[in-house]
């Protein structure tokens, strides 16, 4: 299963990632961590796929190409290459809340976990 690790730029509680991602493999194994290169969540969502030894997709975002519009487009991206996004929210994470949206809208299953 291919699952995108994404939240907010500020949350740094790496355990609280183990936990999440431990709930959910134990359902289902997780092949593939994908997620968007930034800071806070996503360089959590890069330490938990490398100390794990699981393949990590990265999407950055692509300011030459869509301009101030790059974020969105990149979590488009997360969201087409995943099969379930586990978010980590804050309440200022308007990214974090668009690619939830993009998710749910796409029929994906999501887990929000407040923070």
């Amino acid at each position: 299963m291919k699952l995108a690790i994404v939240g907010s730029r500020t949350f740094e509680n790496y355990d609280l990632v183990c936990a999440e991602v431990a709930k959910i493999q134990e359902t289902q194994k997780v092949d593939l961590i994908v997620s968007g290169g930034a800071k806070g969540a996503d360089t959590l969502a890069k330490k938990f796929a490398a100390l794990h030894k699981i393949p990590l997709m990265e999407f950055c975002p692509d300011y030459d190409r869509y301009g101030r519009g790059a974020p969105l487009q990149r979590n488009t991206l997360i969201v087409r290459n995943s099969d379930v996004v586990l978010a980590f929210v804050a309440a200022t994470s308007k990214g974090t809340w668009d690619t939830i949206r993009k998710a749910q809208a796409a029929g994906k299953k999501v887990i929000i976990v407040r923070v």
